[in-house]
């Protein structure tokens, strides 16, 4: 056995698990290969892709030769934007602390995907941590559980522990893929003297994309004509060790070869990020384009990279800015709200009242974490929760006429002030203030871009003021002067 924590999913395990779901033609990630059981099963059942993590070294190598693609070792470094294409999760995590890893992929997970997950029966049946809280209610929201009993009592490595199976499905938001049809076909692209960038600027990007893939074919057949040249005097004898010629990447300190579609995939990504950080477009880019814009060079097969295609993103993304805007704010809005019953002035009835508002003051769980291995002390954030406060961030500068480019993301922020445990400090539109059980206060510092906050959200959710009545209660009157407070400019 290569650790304690590694129980191999017996094969016949992973189809009942599987079973009613379609995984012929899908994308799949199994974030812990481990053996490759589920790996070859999910093969078996059809699917398109394997995607893969394993964070021991010995397995990894296993996971690595049987996966179609292996991401990296840690699945809790995985972002959106990595998995932002895939239609399945598959995992069985490590039972200790199993909840931080179903968490973790309910999180990055793409509108849509499916979340099939075992656990030891006890972390879905004992809530006494935070993180155990916050499964179940995304289980109560979004999927359901079931005791499988001990069904690894004959396995591999046999255990008496009572297994839990989750199942989440993410719901689709209301555009899948609004990149979908948008695009030229054509290779052929015209001048333009209008737009943002220089075209000379978009220009070079495109040959340099173009110009690396025409060279990719002919750099691999020479290196395996050179490779063929050393590999009989390439010993590994102390001095200097072997030297072999290819196209690798590197991922937690090791190199991995690459494909030309693999190649081509993260060049085209970097690019348009290329072409994003040349235009400053940082305060038009969410973590939502770049979720479809991943999505969509991970599916597209006929879009080719063209100086017209650039336009047109770039025209679709600057175009759709407010509307986008827009969107950030009422998911903020519902986001801040669905956390905590102290975080609108509605309580725990948040859902089923229109004539609510968040308070000034509202709490952030699952944001920052306290990692003593560092031995610094510091505050960290997790990589999901602060993107969406970014996002937030974007959308107040949008709303209030602010510069994003005079503003730090909130990881930059906490990164470069040494935030401590505890303190209050001032970040973009709030006082923030951190917590080791991992949530976040925050505190609209200008009440005017708090009122503002309120009153756009129901602008946009069309919320009516409540109808006057000749039976009026306390209670009523109470709400009554509320909305008035708070709506009346929409």
């Amino acid at each position: 056995m290569f650790n304690s924590s590694f129980y191999p999913t017996p094969k016949e395990i992973v189809e009942q698990t599987l079973f009613g779901i379609d995984v012929k033609g899908t994308v799949v990630l199994e974030p812990h290969g481990g053996s490759g059981n589920a790996i070859d099963v999910l093969h078996k059942l059809g699917a398109k892709e394997v995607l893969t993590c394993e964070i021991h070294p010995d397995l990894s190598r296993i996971a690595r030769s049987k996966a179609d693609r292996f991401l990296m070792n840690d699945f809790l470094q995985v972002k959106s934007g990595d998995i932002s294409h895939i239609d399945l999760i598959w995992m069985n995590p490590p039972f200790a602390g199993a909840e931080q890893h179903i968490n973790h992929a309910f999180s990055i997970a793409p509108d849509g995907c499916t979340i099939v997950a075992l656990c030891n029966w006890q972390t879905l049946d004992n809530d006494y941590t935070s993180s155990r809280k916050r499964l179940l209610e995304t289980i109560e929201n979004f999927g359901s559980k079931e005791n499988l009993s001990s069904v690894f009592s004959s396995s591999e490595r046999p255990t008496n522990v009572q297994i839990g199976l989750v199942k989440l499905y993410k719901p689709k938001s209301e555009c899948d893929n609004e990149f979908e049809g948008y695009f030229d076909l054509s290779e052929e692209y015209e001048q333009s003297e209008n737009g943002i960038m220089k075209y000379n600027e978009i220009v070079d990007i495109v040959n340099r994309y173009v110009g690396a893939l025409k060279m990719f074919t002919g750099v691999i057949n020479q290196s395996k004509e050179l490779n063929s040249l050393i590999n009989p005097i390439n010993l590994n004898n102390g001095y200097g060790g072997n030297i072999t010629f290819g196209a690798f990447q590197s991922r937690n300190s090791n190199l991995y070869p690459v494909t030309r579609d693999e190649f081509k995939k993260a060049l085209q990504k970097n690019a348009w990020s290329t072409v994003f950080s040349k235009m400053d477009m940082r305060k038009y880019v969410t973590t939502k384009v770049m979720d479809e814009i991943n999505k969509f060079v991970e599916n597209q097969t006929k879009v080719p990279f063209t100086v017209k295609n650039v336009y047109k993103m770039i025209e679709m993304i600057v175009g759709t800015h407010g509307s986008r805007m827009d969107k950030v704010l009422t998911q903020a809005f519902d986001e801040i709200c669905s956390f905590s019953a102290e975080n609108s002035e509605a309580g725990e009835k948040w859902k089923t009242n229109s004539n609510y508002k968040v308070n000034q003051k509202f709490i952030k769980p699952y944001i920052c974490r306290f990692e003593s291995y560092y031995h610094d002390n510091r505050l960290r954030t997790s990589h999901s929760a602060y993107d969406a406060m970014n996002d937030i961030l974007k959308a107040l500068c949008y709303m209030t006429g602010t510069k994003y480019e005079d503003c730090r993301t909130l990881d930059r922020f906490c990164s470069d002030i040494n935030m401590e445990w505890g303190k209050w400090y001032s970040w973009g539109f709030f006082e923030i203030r951190g917590y080791k059980k991992g949530t976040m206060h925050f505190k609209f510092q200008d009440e005017k871009v708090w009122m503002e906050f309120n009153r756009r959200v129901a602008k946009i959710k069309e919320w009516q003021l409540p109808t006057n009545t000749n039976r009026k209660t306390k209670g009523t009157e109470r709400t009554q002067k509320q909305g008035l407070e708070i709506f009346e400019t929409v």
